[in-house]
C-alpha cells in the first residue's frame, strides 16, 4: 500500500513538474513573440512618422517655390507694363516727326525727345522694389536702351526738320529713322523673351 502511495506521489509530481515547465516554456515563447510584435510595430510607427515628416517637407517645399514663382510673376508683371509704355513712346517720337502739321502728334514727339535719355530708357523709380526679382540676363539687357535710344532721338530730329521744311507737304520716308526705331523694338522684344525664359525656367 505504501509502495503505491509512493508511486501516485511520484506520478503526480511529475504532472505538477511538467505543468510547470510547461508554463514556463509557453510564458517564455509568448513572451518572445510579443517583443517580436511590438518591435514590427515600433518599426511600422517610425517608418510612418518618417514618410510624414517627408510629405510635410515636401508641401513646405511646394509652398515655397509657388509663392517664389509669384513674387517673379509679380516683380515682372510692373516691368511689362513699362515696357508696352516705352515701345508706345517710341512709336509717338516716330509718328510725330514725320506728322505733315504743326499740331499734338508733333508737339507731343518734341516733348519726348527733350526728356534726357538716361531718364526716357529707365525703369521707373516706382519699379525699384520689384527689381529684386529681375534676372541679371534682363538688367544686362535694360542698359541696351540708352544707345539705340540716343541714335533714334537724332535721327527723328533730323526727319522732323526734313518735315518742317517741307512746309505741309508730305515729308520723305525716313529710313534711317525707321531703322533706329526697329533697333530699339529689337531690344524690347529680347527683354521680353528673357522674361518669359525666366518665368517658364524651374526654380532651383
Amino acid at each position: 500500500m505504501a509502495d503505491e502511495t509512493i508511486i501516485q506521489l511520484l506520478n503526480l509530481l511529475v504532472v505538477v513538474l511538467a505543468v510547470t515547465i510547461g508554463t514556463r516554456v509557453g510564458f517564455v515563447v509568448a513572451s518572445r513573440g510579443m517583443a517580436r510584435d511590438v518591435h514590427l510595430i515600433e518599426r511600422r510607427l517610425e517608418n510612418e512618422l518618417a514618410m510624414s515628416r517627408h510629405r510635410h517637407e515636401m508641401d513646405r517645399e511646394t509652398e515655397h517655390r509657388q509663392r517664389v514663382r509669384e513674387e517673379l510673376k509679380q516683380g515682372y508683371t510692373g516691368l511689362a507694363r513699362w515696357l508696352h509704355e516705352l515701345e508706345r513712346t517710341f512709336d509717338e517720337i516716330r509718328s510725330g516727326a514725320q506728322a505733315p502739321h504743326e499740331g499734338i502728334a508733333r508737339g507731343k514727339a518734341k516733348a519726348l525727345m527733350d526728356r534726357p535719355p538716361w531718364e526716357a530708357v529707365a525703369p521707373p523709380a516706382a519699379l525699384a522694389p520689384s527689381e529684386m526679382y529681375w534676372s541679371g540676363e534682363v538688367r544686362e539687357l535694360l542698359r541696351k536702351f540708352l544707345g539705340p535710344y540716343v541714335d533714334f532721338v537724332q535721327k527723328s530730329r533730323h526727319a522732323l526738320q526734313r518735315t518742317v521744311d517741307a512746309e505741309g507737304e508730305h515729308a520723305p520716308f525716313d529710313l534711317e529713322m525707321w531703322e533706329a526705331h526697329g533697333q530699339l523694338i529689337s531690344v524690347v522684344n529680347e527683354v521680353r523673351d528673357q522674361m518669359r525664359a525666366d518665368l517658364s525656367a524651374p526654380l532651383v
